[in-house]
């Protein structure tokens, strides 16, 4: 609303953004509306016919998200980014609602329901160690904002999470068998859609139904623990047949699948993240009360409390048995900072109810404030590039009316404003030269990449001393640098919250990268501009860019002036 507010007329359908990666779901979701196949890479513009035996990818593996989201658009007949702007309201709705469900059901109280709602998805942001907090404490954080309606991952199916606890809650608690084996069963098709939604998610769900279960295996055996055996063989057996195609896919996977979301091979525990001090906090509360009588350890209400509140330390220390770890900050922003608040809520309702209204008022109110200023600090983040994608929006328009007359197999554009290879793929069919997604979508190798890269840097008229002034962070493109130490040194050697064995990039490395870059400026020819051939080059009007190593092997047309930006055509010469 903001974005649409402070653009007015001028405002040319762009979406706000929420967190950086929602462009690459944004140009898997358009490439798909355009007909290309579900393995395909927008951003270098390969579909599996192009590139035979393109592999599965996070994004070709969990397809119901954006096979989803694809129909709606189609159907009403909106466009991609007005899809993914109806997401954010309806994934907050269903957020609500799904959480309000669930805390209805285990307290029975609408108005500690409704305040509990607001206090799991507003400090979801503050126990994930993400948002304003993240910044101000000088935190690795990854995510401004409300991280839970990161679009369309986890957003699109992050509600279904906590409707399937609730079900598997109503399903233990169910006055007949036929009712919770009804219940136990739709719980088990919703972990299928888990499965091919999002990884962390379906992962978190059976995490906590371990958890769930061995608790009230523990609690209530000689009570009713034969209701459990039902639910869990039930909802388990259903997951277990989703799960065989599920692996399958990932059999298939890119081999920079597992580069990319950092898998590791290691058994180190991992016990001080900020959702795992919250549950391990609760699990005290919830121990000292029973010690004192306050609280029957036979409750199922004690036992769902505590169950998610055990869900961090299984989730951060599962590596501790299996021996791998992928990325576990995940769990951190997206879920797991969610459901241990969950535990806060029931754990606190248990210990001290009745808990008084004017109690509930107050930590709404406290909410709300923090949710606005996490909002806030999302908009200023992010708004200055928001516009600027804006503006460039009718460029990538007439670059898509253009593909569709194109003879060219993969027409290439090259531009130097990163923000506008960031957005060309949601728009437009043509790839780009620098690929940022070629990697997520297995689209380029990683040596590949580097090429791409290094090719953009030239023709942007980076010289060796420019990009050491990048990589050691001397500019204010905060985006560029990241990326680019990205593409040279891995994700895990950037930033120590993609690795639990973080190695920070060496001078020397830095250097023998700044040598690989010299020799191939050195050594570009024609054959170097023939291998990733330009089709278009693309400016905003107010930029003084220097063509002049395009200039070289190019001939570049006059150039349309589209909106705010230059559309020129470029001939390789022969």
């Amino acid at each position: 609303m903001i974005l649409w507010y402070d653009r007015g007329k001028q405002w040319n359908g762009a979406y706000a953004t929420f967190h950086a990666d929602e462009y690459l779901y944004s140009a898997y979701v358009s490439s798909v509306v355009d007909g290309r196949p579900r393995r395909n890479d927008p951003f270098t513009g390969r579909p599996n016919s192009e590139k035979p035996n393109l592999s599965e990818t996070a994004f070709s593996i969990q397809f119901l998200p954006p096979y989803v989201l694809v129909f709606v658009a189609k159907v009403f007949g909106g466009s991609v980014p007005v899809t993914f702007m109806a997401l954010s309201f309806f994934s907050a709705l269903a957020a609500s609602l799904a959480l309000y469900l669930l805390l209805g059901s285990l307290t029975g109280s609408p108005r500690l329901a409704a305040t509990g709602t607001l206090f799991v998805l507003i400090g979801g942001t503050i126990c994930g160690a993400q948002g304003v907090i993240a910044v101000l404490l000088k935190l690795d954080g990854v995510a401004l904002g409300l991280p839970f309606l990161r679009r369309y991952q986890p957003a699109a199916a992050f509600s279904l999470l906590f409707v399937f606890c609730t079900l598997i809650w109503l399903a233990l608690n169910a006055a007949n068998i036929r009712r919770r084996l009804l219940c136990s069963a739709v719980a088990g098709l919703l972990l299928v859609i888990l499965t091919f939604s999002y990884l962390y998610l379906w992962t978190a769900a059976i995490g906590w139904l371990v958890c769930f279960a061995v608790l009230w295996f523990v609690f209530r055996w000689t009570i009713d623990a034969r209701h459990m055996v039902q639910v869990v063989l039930v909802a388990g057996g259903l997951f277990a047949g989703g799960l065989l195609p599920y692996v399958y896919l990932l059999s298939l996977r890119s081999g920079t699948l597992d580069e990319l979301q950092t898998m590791i091979s290691t058994h180190r525990l991992d016990v001080l993240r900020v959702p795992e001090v919250v549950g391990i906090f609760v699990l005290l509360v919830l121990a000292v009360a029973v010690f004192r009588g306050r609280l029957n350890k036979n409750d199922p209400r004690f036992i769902f409390a505590a169950s998610t509140a055990l869900l961090p330390v299984a989730v951060f220390n599962q590596q501790v048995l299996t021996g791998k770890s992928m990325q576990p900050f995940h769990f951190e922003a997206f879920i797991v900072n969610y459901v241990v608040l969950v535990a806060v809520v029931v754990g606190l309702w248990l210990v001290w109810q009745p808990i008084r209204d004017s109690a509930l008022s107050w930590i709404t109110i406290g909410c709300l404030a923090l949710g606005l200023t996490d909002v806030a600090f999302l908009t200023a983040g992010f708004h200055h590039r928001d516009v600027m994608k804006d503006r460039m929006v009718p460029v990538a328009r007439r670059l898509k009316e253009i593909s569709l007359s194109e003879t060219a197999t993969t027409p290439l554009v090259f531009s130097p404003h990163i923000e506008f290879m960031q957005m060309l793929p949601t728009y437009a069919r043509e790839g780009t030269l620098l690929g940022m997604g070629s990697v997520d979508f297995g689209g380029a190798t990683h040596e590949e990449r580097k090429e791409f890269l290094f090719t953009y840097l030239y023709y942007s008229g980076i010289s060796v001393d420019g990009l050491r002034e990048i990589i050691n962070g001397s500019g204010d493109e905060i985006q560029t640098r990241y990326y680019v130490k990205y593409v040279l040194f891995g994700h895990e050697r950037v930033r120590p919250v993609y690795s639990l064995e973080f190695q920070p990039i060496t001078r020397n490395e830095i250097e023998e990268e700044l040598k690989k870059y010299a020799a191939f400026v050195d050594s570009f020819s024609r054959e170097t501009a023939r291998k990733h051939r330009l089709t278009y080059s693309v400016t905003a009007i107010e930029t003084n860019f220097d063509f002049s190593y395009i200039d070289r092997w190019y001939d570049r047309g006059p150039g349309e002036q589209v909106g705010d930006a230059m559309l020129y055509t470029l001939t390789l010469r022969e």
